[in-house]
């Protein structure tokens, strides 16, 4: 590992890197070319089997040069996943800012200094950029388009959040804020003081990491800009395709650890249906990634997931599965219930249209 100066940085730029050899090199570069010239970027080389830690290596003497640090990390073993590495490097972090890179991605010259300048205009805990370039390759050229996951009005000017807590878990259910851990600057004093890591998954990590962001922050700024180089190809981990087993653990994982930070807030012990609204939002989307994998990919009868699941999922750790399994048996009830409407209202309609029928 190489070590940083006692200079404290504005900001502090994390990469997870894991065999990214062919793209580490132009991620660096934009970081080198930065307009905002107090930062440190932390490579953490997840194991890697190619030379992805070489060639950031080859960076360190130019950033010297231009008196930024480069620091690399090296993890013993491979971690399966993005955030076990964000977290590692979050422990060495000196910046009074934190942003996530991905080693394929990069940023425009001006991406840090746009972000480090609106954080401490607002006093900012969280700088959010609603919008991405898309950098994929298109019969032999790539290609930059604006792009974006959020639903409703984009802003037009940085842009203060509601304090409304309430307002903000129903704006982020129906989809507007964007869950990626990159594309936004974070005060590292908030993500310490909340204690505000990334769980140890492989799906939806940027999820369960982005939400006790949007509940926790003080001030949650919206800005306009588009800085951000997402670079769209096949093999890279959030294209894999996760077996069922991985996944189904996700979940398990996941829905505890979000389960876990609402039971801790009082705004979602005072106010349960948010806690489960967005339990449910969650759940909804897992459960339908693993059904159609099960269901429609596999195959599978129902009778054969169930024997899955009771020998493969929901045996491992009973004291994880319980927020899922009340959740589960609360969806189940309703959906019952719903049905059983449905089939009465059906029966008390075709009754009526008998009777016309007949007079």
């Amino acid at each position: 590992m190489h070590k940083m100066s006692e200079k404290i940085p504005a900001v502090s730029v994390i990469i997870p890197l894991y065999n990214a050899e062919n793209f580490i090199g132009e991620c660096l570069t934009s970081l080198l070319n930065q307009t905002l010239k107090n930062i440190e970027v932390i490579a953490v080389d997840d194991f890697s089997t190619d030379n992805s830690l070489e060639v950031a290596e080859k960076f360190i003497p130019a950033f010297e040069e231009q008196n930024k640090n480069l620091v690399t990390i090296t993890l013993t073993q491979n971690s399966g996943c993005p955030g076990i590495p964000r977290n590692f490097a979050l422990d060495y972090a000196k910046g009074k800012y934190i942003y996530f890179l991905d080693s394929d991605d990069f940023l425009d010259d001006t991406a840090l200094e746009n972000f480090f300048n609106v954080a401490e205009k607002f006093n900012a805990d969280v700088v959010h950029a609603e919008k991405a370039f898309s950098y994929e390759e298109i019969n032999g050229e790539f290609q930059d388009k604006i792009f974006s996951t959020q639903t409703g009005e984009f802003v037009d000017k940085p842009t203060l959040e509601t304090f409304d807590i309430a307002a903000r878990v129903t704006d982020f259910i129906k989809g507007r804020y964007l869950w990626w851990g990159c594309n936004k600057l974070f005060r590292r004093e908030f993500l310490l003081e909340n204690e505000i890591k990334f769980p140890p998954i492989t799906t939806f990590e940027d999820l369960i990491f982005t939400f006790p962001c949007v509940v926790n922050a003080k001030n949650y700024v919206r800005v306009p800009f588009v800085n951000y180089h997402y670079r769209i190809r096949k093999g890279s981990l959030s294209h894999g395709a996760p077996s069922t087993v991985s996944t189904s653990l996700n979940l398990l994982e996941a829905f505890y650890t979000l389960d876990n930070f609402m039971a801790g807030k009082n705004f979602f012990v005072e106010n349960p249906k948010y806690r489960y609204s967005m339990l449910d939002f969650f759940a909804q989307i897992f459960l339908n990634a693993i059904s159609e994998n099960l269901f429609i990919i596999k195959n599978l009868t129902p009778a054969e997931v169930y024997e899955f699941y009771c020998r493969e999922i929901f045996s491992l750790n009973p004291q994880k599965n319980i927020p899922l399994t009340t959740y589960l048996f609360t969806l189940t009830n309703i959906y019952k219930l719903v049905i059983q409407r449905q089939a009465g209202e059906i029966a008390q309609l075709k009754k009526t249209l008998a009777e016309l029928q007949g007079s």
